[in-house]
């Protein structure tokens, strides 16, 4: 148990050389690893959850990646409590935290989704069977308003008109030409009249009907009569009517022939097109069914737990409170080390400061002799480049002096050679200055009289 303590304090980032000289503070790291190690653990859950909900991963891999998220989760919530030291003041402690629960936060929401959404897998489940019927639904109802398929329906009917006609042989039937309607419906109305006056007649007869009187008188002959007249238009009537069916059923024999060939040609051109049609609508739909079967993934499911919470408070509330338990699993170790950080320093951060403070001053002692160290090992070399540096700097002085001098006497003497080659030249130019002055001077001058 000791060990297994241990190694939580230094998971929560406790120094075993700090908790040996304040062993009361042991217990608040070891509950801080464990923390850690329980907000790992909840993490992996949720990311096991995930893949085998999402991508229907098989039970050993979505555990195997779990874990591996788990790992990770670990890591970064250690680097958070650990990267978190006490600063003098509480604003700056906030600062600090800041960035670090935004980050546990997110990862807190990330984490609490997956369980969320296995803990109302029932509900979801229900949901997104209704989502899909719905979809499908408006699908049907989109495509059935699709004007690329509106000819289907039609297309449909000529074809099975034209197959219709010419599997009859190319001749239409009877009822549609007007003549053998005429001469049908004028034998309907022979028909009809000749019933109602052998009706009449016979009522007559037998005393049912007329005047009442049995017998055959003079009225029932009268009734009989026109019963009989009836009758001879009856027999005009379906004599007609088999005129014109005679005559219908020629004029069909004469363009049966033309009626198929055209038939045919019409079929083949609607066929093709509905073919090319139904085929398209078909591809279409089976796309949109495709789709259907991989439409219950973690988008699906998070968007028919909003359905549900939007229908349902009492469900929205639950499902607040079941992401904010899990969020503020995952935000307990920054918090915790937030709040250790703002208040009185404990034992262990004296020490740890102690500690430090003391690690500090040895090492710039260890510096400050190994500095004085070099110091008095560098000195002689040091002397000797400075006399040396010296010696070079004296010598550079003499031997500027001598050729400042040996210059200076150099340039004298070029100035009296050349004083001596011009003395003739200046003395003539003199001479002949004052021979051309003399000429031109008035008598009475000075120069003159002299």
């Amino acid at each position: 148990m000791s060990r297994f303590g241990d190694a939580f304090a230094t998971l929560a980032g406790a120094r075993e050389d700090v908790l040996e000289r304040a062993p009361g503070q042991r217990q608040r790291y070891v509950a801080m690893g464990i923390v850690l190690i329980a907000t790992a653990a909840v993490s992996a859950a949720a990311a096991s959850f995930a893949l085998a909900m999402a991508l229907t991963a098989p039970v050993w891999v979505a555990v195997v990646v779990g874990l591996m998220w788990g790992l990770v989760i670990l890591a970064i919530d250690r680097m958070l409590v650990v990267g978190m030291p006490r600063q003098p003041r509480a604003s700056a402690n906030l600062l600090v935290a800041l960035p670090r629960v935004a980050l546990a936060l997110v990862i807190g929401v990330v984490v609490a989704t997956p369980l969320t959404l296995q803990v109302f897998e029932r509900e979801i489940a229900a949901e997104t069977e209704v989502m899909a019927l719905e979809a499908k639904q408006a699908f049907e109802e989109e495509l059935a308003a699709d004007p690329r398929y509106a000819e289907i329906d039609e297309l449909a009917a000529s074809v099975a008109a034209q197959r219709e006609l010419i599997t009859a042989g190319g001749r239409d039937a009877l009822a549609a030409d007007p003549d053998y309607v005429a001469a049908q419906q004028a034998t309907a109305a022979a028909q009809a009249a000749y019933d109602e006056a052998n009706r009449v007649w016979l009522a007559e007869l037998d005393g049912t009907g007329g005047t009442g009187i049995v017998g055959d008188g003079p009225i029932t002959q009268s009734k009989k009569l026109d019963r009989d007249g009836k009758l001879a238009a009856l027999d005009a009537a379906k004599a007609a009517e088999a005129e014109a069916k005679a005559q219908a059923e020629a004029r069909l024999e004469a363009g049966a022939a033309e009626s198929v060939a055209q038939a045919e040609a019409t079929l083949a051109e609607d066929s093709e097109r509905l073919d090319r049609l139904v085929a398209a609508r078909d591809l279409e739909t089976a796309r949109f069914e495709a789709a259907a079967d991989q439409s219950t993934g973690m988008l699906a499911r998070l968007e028919a737990l909003w359905r549900i919470g939007e229908r349902n408070t009492l469900l929205g509330f639950a499902h607040l409170m079941i992401a904010l338990l899990f969020v503020c699993i995952e935000l307990m170790p920054v918090l915790t080390k937030t709040l250790q950080n703002l208040m009185a320093p404990t034992a262990y951060d004296e020490v740890a400061t102690i500690t430090d403070e003391t690690i500090v001053e040895a090492e710039r002692d260890r510096t400050a002799e190994r500095l004085r160290a070099a110091r008095d090992d560098l000195a002689p070399t040091v002397e000797v480049a400075r006399y040396r540096a010296e010696l070079r700097r004296e010598s550079g002085r003499r031997v500027a002096d001598a050729f400042v001098a040996r210059q200076e006497e150099a340039e004298l003497a070029a100035v009296d050679e050349w004083a001596d080659q011009r003395a003739p030249f200046i003395a003539a130019r003199a001479v002949r200055e004052w021979e051309r002055d003399a000429d031109g001077a008035p008598v009475d001058s000075p120069r003159a009289n002299a």
